[in-house]
């Protein structure tokens, strides 16, 4: 359930983070705030473009539920300190967040979504590390071994979807993070990478990968616990790998799978997750229905 949630708001942040910035800039008036926070039910959006003050923006918190605030012109700390006070998830896009107004978002409780923020300022990483909640950097491209080692003594989900490549320092470094460890666009996920990762005890998730080489997926099967892989391919040799990983295995971007790689998949020990496939041959969805802790759509059941 955890995991439904948190999927469905990394989408709609990703979604948000996403959109053009051509609205009109505008202030937002205590009585809008207040209106929106007594007619809005679920998700509270603001257009791009709106600027909010420490006096809106403790009026925003009382809102019960996720707060969309997309782009902060300058997140201070009296900004902060209001938003902190929002019992719920608060996701913004910020280009700098300084150490002051990091250090006064630590005390907010709930999940904490940022966007646009490409680098941490020195002291960052160690503030958001307090956080009580989840963690996600969804622009955070760069990330050095000391802010990884700080981040991963975060008590909660740390989502990282936009880390272009991990060194197996930084890797091993993530790696001893006790929560949900959610990484993403590694276009080049090195054995050596996998091997450290696999090191990691809980959810672990790569998302957005286009292919896994057998090497890494060797690597990857020696992990122990929930393992989420968001690839468009899956060579016969890398199933062969994985099939020996124990513990639940989810291929939520796999689209279709030739008859080797289902051969070796349908001796998984353990629940495995095909729910996205579209094409398979019969004799490929036969050997996989073999298996009933293989989950397959419902066409291929």
């Amino acid at each position: 359930m955890r995991w439904a949630i948190m999927s469905a708001s990394m989408a709609l942040a990703v979604s948000a983070f996403g959109q053009d910035d051509t609205e009109e800039i505008k202030p937002l008036s205590v009585e809008q705030a207040t209106e929106l926070v007594a007619t809005t039910k679920g998700p509270l959006f603001l257009d791009g473009g709106t600027i909010i003050t420490p006096e809106t923006a403790e009026i925003l918190a009382r809102h019960e539920g996720m707060l969309y605030l997309r782009e902060v012109d300058v997140l201070t700390p009296e900004l902060a300190e209001a938003l902190a006070k929002h019992s719920g998830g608060i996701n913004f896009e910020v280009s700098t967040l300084t150490k002051e107004a990091a250090d006064v978002l630590a005390k907010h409780k709930g999940s904490l979504d940022i966007g646009r923020l490409t680098m941490l300022s020195e002291g960052v990483a160690e503030a958001l590390a307090r956080h009580d909640g989840s963690v996600g950097l969804y622009s955070l491209k760069t990330l050095s071994l000391e802010d990884a080692e700080t981040l991963s003594k975060l008590k909660d989900w740390l989502v990282l979807p936009s880390l272009s490549a991990l060194s197996p320092e930084v890797a091993e470094a993530l790696a001893k993070h006790e929560d949900a460890l959610i990484l993403g666009k590694c276009t080049d996920l090195s054995p050596e990478v996998a091997k450290a990762l696999a090191k990691h005890d809980g959810l672990l998730s790569l998302k957005y990968q286009k292919s896994l080489t057998d090497q890494a997926a060797a690597a990857l099967a020696k992990h122990r616990g929930w393992l989420t892989l968001d690839i468009g391919t899956l060579t016969p040799g890398a199933a062969l790998a994985l099939a020996k990983h124990e513990g639940r295995l989810d291929f939520s971007g796999l689209k279709t799978l030739c008859d080797e790689a289902a051969s070796a998949l349908a001796k998984h020990r353990g629940e495995l997750n095909l729910g996205h496939l579209e094409t398979l041959s019969a004799e490929a969805a036969e050997m996989l229905r073999s298996n009933p802790e293989i989950r397959l759509p419902e066409k291929f059941r």
